[in-house]
């Protein structure tokens, strides 16, 4: 089918029911765009496990400190459960963008609708994780040093107020830091391909016109 014979049929389309074939060229970019992002999706999964792996031999056979290990110990378990429920949802997007036929325009729309929201969902999920592991890696690194200034911040009478201060903006800037890595990670990794996606759906809206 050339350009021309697209741009009738999807004139003759009726509206709600779009499930016109697209060109090769544009087929090529939506299989090159989806099978990158499946790429990035597992290679992250695999990544995150690794990293969850060393945290957990790091707790476990090199972590001396009591309090710092019942404290440690508490947020990785928080990690695993936001990772249980986050990655079976990215598990489904994964599993769901495979299926998609590439040579409709309609599953091209649903592609990119589905990755704009796991994006969103993908921020949520760091945003979260992201300060917690940060607080589990310098608990686990630093030890006994760390683990005597958190008691001696929230026992001593002196100073407390200061001491509670420093913890509160130790967290905000490990938010803040967080933020900015999240976005540009996305950007760097996700954003480009959603906006390929995009672009390629203007295209054929712009053809059909």
């Amino acid at each position: 089918m050339n350009i021309d014979d697209l741009k009738d049929a999807w004139k003759n389309e009726k509206p709600g029911f779009v499930h016109l074939p697209i060109d090769d060229a544009m087929q090529g970019k939506t299989v090159s765009a989806v099978n990158s992002i499946r790429k990035n999706m597992k290679t992250e999964f695999i990544g995150t496990l690794f990293s969850y792996l060393i945290l957990i031999w790091f707790l476990f056979f090199r972590q001396t400190d009591p309090f710092l290990f019942n404290i440690t110990s508490l947020l990785l378990f928080t990690i695993v459960l936001l990772n249980t429920y986050y990655f079976f949802k990215f598990y489904v997007f994964y599993r769901s963008i495979s299926r998609y036929t590439s040579s409709l325009k309609n599953s091209i729309t649903k592609v990119a609708y589905e990755l704009e929201l796991n994006i969103e969902i993908y921020k949520a999920y760091n945003f979260c994780i992201t300060p917690i592991a940060l607080m589990v890696a310098i608990g686990i690194l630093c030890g006994k040093e760390t683990s005597k200034y958190i008691l001696q911040g929230l026992t001593s009478s002196h100073n407390i107020t200061a001491n509670l201060l420093i913890m509160l903006g130790v967290l905000l800037i490990s938010f803040a830091v967080a933020y900015i890595f999240i976005n540009l990670h996305i950007k760097v990794k996700y954003g480009k391909y959603l906006k390929e996606l995009k672009s390629i759906i203007y295209d054929l809206e712009e053809d059909a016109d």
